[in-house]
């Protein structure tokens, strides 16, 4: 079993008061062997090595030149690494709070759905190009350096999303900003509206067009989106809320009573709630 470590929670301090911080040569994850969630914003980069991990509840491997998009309270359960060395860049909660340019980036859909992709040769030399460019801001002592630094991450993370739409043959982003907007949404409402009127009638919109719109940014339905998030949530809570019955998560997800909760829980996953309990455990 690989031991407890927590480097993040250990450099807090450090990560608030610089708010955007890159850490070279990580050789463990977070956390070994049980659930961890970050409220950091991360971009880890894998030079060597593989790690085996679950991404909420979803099982991934991370292998060389893979690059992952990890944006903050999403739960990580890593299993084990082989021999694994990495690039980790987090800017802190506060700051990606603040920064509409870090967090409202229209990849964000990909990124949260499934965080990582594999970059070729040229596009990781490109992205340790900037990595180092960032590290020189960070460096520098006698001047303030956050606009910059911030800067550098906008241009990091938009050579990110351009390198995924390419490598993965994702829809070409559009300049709308609605896709943000309406993760957020879900984010602040799903586990009380699970329909795609509620979230249209947010945004004025009439259900099918803003569908449309969401499908035509994301390369997916708005009700796909609705469906993964609460899934998501729904996962989480059987996995960490152990003393909680199943008809209370049920209740909790917004759902009028077990059978109906469990019903929609099979169809998006393929198995029970109480079965997919049994299997955590495990």
């Amino acid at each position: 079993m690989e031991k407890r470590f927590d480097f993040l929670s250990l450099m807090s301090s450090e990560i608030n008061e610089k708010g955007i911080v890159v850490l070279d040569t990580i050789d463990r994850m977070p956390v070994y062997n049980e659930p961890y969630v970050s409220p950091c914003y991360v971009i880890a980069i894998n030079h060597a090595g593989k790690v085996n991990v679950e991404y909420d509840g979803l099982a991934m491997t991370f292998t060389p030149h893979d690059i992952a998009v990890v944006y903050p309270n999403h739960e990580l359960f890593c299993r084990n690494t082989s021999h694994y060395k990495a690039t980790l860049i987090v800017v802190s909660e506060g700051l990606f709070t603040q920064r509409a340019s870090i967090n409202t980036s229209r990849g964000r859909f990909w990124h949260e759905n499934m965080p990582h992709f594999h970059l070729t040769d040229s596009q990781y030399a490109d992205i340790m190009s900037i990595v180092r460019s960032l590290q020189t801001v960070l460096r520098q002592k006698d001047i303030d350096t956050s606009d910059f630094a911030v800067w550098q991450m906008h241009i990091l993370s938009t050579l990110i999303s351009s390198f995924r739409s390419e490598n993965e043959k994702t829809p070409s982003q559009s300049s709308s900003d609605l896709s943000p907007r309406f993760y957020q949404a879900i984010k602040e409402h799903c586990r009380q509206h699970h329909d795609v009127g509620f979230y249209a009638d947010l945004f004025c919109l009439t259900p099918k067009y803003f569908s449309t719109l969401i499908q035509a940014e994301t390369g997916h339905t708005a009700g796909h989106w609705i469906r993964q998030h609460l899934s998501t949530q729904a996962k989480i809570m059987l996995r960490t809320e152990k003393e909680m019955r199943l008809n209370e998560i049920a209740d909790e997800l917004g759902f009028p009573d077990l059978a109906t909760f469990s019903r929609y829980f099979r169809r998006e996953t393929g198995i029970s709630p109480s079965e997919y309990k049994l299997r955590v455990k495990s």
